[in-house]
C-alpha cells in the first residue's frame, strides 16, 4: 500500500496541513486486498507521541464529498475497524495500524466504498515531566482508505484542462487512476517532476485541479486513464480548451 513521495503530493484528497507535521505517514491515499490495509505513522519528533485515530464514512454528493463520522453513536454503521485504535510511538520509532473492512449484509460489492482515517498526535510525557511541548497545536494526518469494488465500472467521465486549471468529474462507480503528462519529448528523470502529475479522482468525484506552475498554459497534454484492476484504461492527447467525454448522461 506504499505511495511515492511525488503521488502523495498529487493526491487531490489530502488534507492540507495547518502546520508543520509532528508525524510522517507512508500514503495518503490506501487501498484494501481482501479487505485488509494498513498505515505507517512514524514519530519523527525527540520525544513520545500519543496517536488517536478517528474514521469517517465517505460518499459524494453532486461530485462532492460528504463525510459521516464513524462515533460510538453510530456503532451498528461501522464496517471497518483500525487497530490499534491509540497508541504511544516512541521517538524515531514507527508503528502499523491496520485496517480491516467487514461488509455488512447485502453490501453492494458493484461499487467502491471509501473512508478517511484521521491520526491525531499529541505530545506523550510521564506524569510529572516539564511539557515544554504542552501547547502545541496537534497536526496529524487525515489519508483515504478505499475498498475497491469487485470489478471495475466502465470509464464514464467529462476531462478538460485551460491555463493553470485541470477538471476530471468521474461518473463512474468505481475510482479512476489518472497520470498528467506535459513533458516535452525526451525529458527523463527528475526532470520530470515539473511537468508530470498523478491523481485519483474517486465515484463520483468532480475535481477541479490547480496544475503546478511547470504544466501551466500548456497547449496539450497526455491524459493516461486506468481502473483499480486495470480492466479499462486509455490514453489520449488533450488540447488545451477541448473537452473529452464518455459520459451519456444519466
Amino acid at each position: 500500500m506504499k505511495t511515492n513521495t511525488k503521488i502523495l503530493g498529487a493526491i487531490m484528497m489530502a488534507v492540507a496541513p495547518l502546520s508543520s507535521h509532528a508525524i510522517g505517514i507512508d500514503s495518503m491515499m490506501g487501498f484494501a486486498d481482501n479487505g485488509k490495509g494498513h498505515f505507517t505513522i512514524t514519530n519523527s519528533e525527540d520525544y513520545r507521541q500519543f496517536i488517536q485515530v478517528a474514521m469517517s464514512k465517505v460518499t459524494t454528493q453532486d461530485g462532492q464529498f460528504v463525510k459521516t463520522p464513524l462515533t460510538r453513536h453510530n456503532l451498528s454503521d461501522w464496517d471497518i475497524t483500525v487497530r490499534p485504535a491509540r497508541t504511544v510511538i516512541d521517538p524515531q520509532l514507527q508503528k502499523d495500524f491496520d485496517v480491516s473492512y467487514q461488509p455488512k449484509a447485502g453490501a453492494d460489492k458493484t461499487k467502491d466504498h471509501m473512508y478517511q482515517v484521521t491520526f491525531v498526535p499529541t505530545p506523550y510525557f510521564a506524569k510529572g515531566k516539564a511539557n515544554k511541548h504542552a501547547l502545541q497545536v496537534a497536526v496529524g494526518f487525515a489519508p483515504y482508505f478505499i475498498v475497491p469494488a469487485e470489478k471495475d465500472a466502465p470509464l464514464n467521465y467529462d476531462m478538460t484542462f485551460k491555463g493553470k486549471t485541470f477538471h476530471l468529474h468521474n461518473y463512474a462507480d468505481t475510482y479512476l487512476h489518472a497520470v498528467l503528462d506535459t513533458c516535452p519529448t525526451g525529458t527523463v528523470g527528475n526532470d520530470r517532476d515539473a511537468c508530470n502529475k498523478v491523481l485519483y479522482a474517486v465515484a463520483g468525484r468532480d475535481l477541479n485541479v490547480t496544475l503546478p506552475k511547470g504544466m501551466q498554459n500548456a497547449a496539450s497534454m497526455k491524459v493516461s486513464l486506468s481502473t483499480h484492476h486495470m480492466t479499462y484504461k486509455d490514453d489520449m492527447i488533450l488540447k488545451s480548451g477541448q473537452t473529452l467525454s464518455t459520459h451519456k448522461g444519466a
